[in-house]
């Protein structure tokens, strides 16, 4: 038989609205439950905001040394990429700040229960042998996935999404990247800042298509300054994945194919 706890609130979901959730009740008297199946942070710090501007970090590091310090008459050249290493640092980063979140519910009083949740009733959710009763109510936050494009289809080697990406143990000869939002952009630049060769395809008329459409005009400049083939109003027509790599065609005025070593589903 479930063991029974009763709180005032249960959330399901520890990403950042799970636990901002839970934060702000505990500093208001709530006694609460913030049930997790992985890691707490959910997608931002784990496979999202946090590890790609640790990856980003390193970019600006690359570019600095690379088109910064002679200005200053340092002279400096990038032998190399130790991507083990690179990712080593960004792994930290996210251990650093998933533990202090950690400590953080802790010392506010909030009971972490990891685990698959169920709801039982609109009440009463059970997590394994649990039963975690709320009094008040309970909070769903469970988050939500990485979106894919239906031409591309998602094998995780060749074809993949950032969480993917993020696992990858070494730096891409080149990259298709499909779909120039915020997540496209983000591993574009890093990926042209530590030596692939980047193309970015977007089927909406500019990059960043959910902002102002003159930051999208300044950005493709600044990306085919650094080398960055960006197409937009490009509708990806065929997708062809082989052993050593995948062919994009597209069609942006005229039909046109690339090639590279993985796709990005951004």
């Amino acid at each position: 038989m479930a063991q029974n706890d009763v709180f005032d609130l249960v959330i399901i979901g520890a990403g950042t609205g799970g636990y901002s959730t839970a934060l702000r009740a505990a500093d208001l008297g709530l006694r609460v439950a913030l049930v997790e199946r992985a890691e707490i942070g959910g997608t931002c710090l784990n496979r999202g905001c946090i590890p790609t501007k640790a990856l980003l970090h390193a970019a600006e590091l690359v570019d600095g040394v690379r088109e910064g310090a002679e200005r200053w008459g340092i002279r400096a050249t990038v032998d190399g990429i130790d991507y083990p290493v690179l990712a080593a640092a960004r792994d930290d980063v996210v251990a650093k700040n998933v533990n202090g979140l950690g400590s953080h519910l802790r010392s506010d009083g909030v009971e972490v229960v990891q685990g698959d949740a169920r709801l039982a009733s609109p009440r009463d959710v059970v997590v394994g042998d649990r039963r975690l009763s709320a009094t008040k109510g309970v909070v769903l936050a469970t988050g939500s996935a990485p979106s894919t494009i239906p031409p591309l289809p998602i094998d995780g080697t060749r074809i993949i999404t950032s969480d993917e990406a993020l696992k990858l143990d070494h730096v891409p000869a080149s990259a298709i990247v499909v779909g120039a939002g915020s997540v496209g952009v983000e591993f574009a630049s890093f990926w042209a800042s530590v030596g692939a060769k980047v193309t970015l395809i977007e089927a909406l008329p500019t990059l960043l298509p959910n902002e102002d459409a003159d930051l999208g005009r300044e950005l493709a400049r600044s990306l085919k300054r650094r080398g960055i083939d960006a197409f937009t109003g490009a509708k990806v027509v065929d997708v062809t994945a082989k052993d050593d790599g995948v062919s994009v065609a597209f069609e942006a005025g005229e039909r046109q194919t690339v090639t590279a070593e993985l796709v990005l589903s951004a």
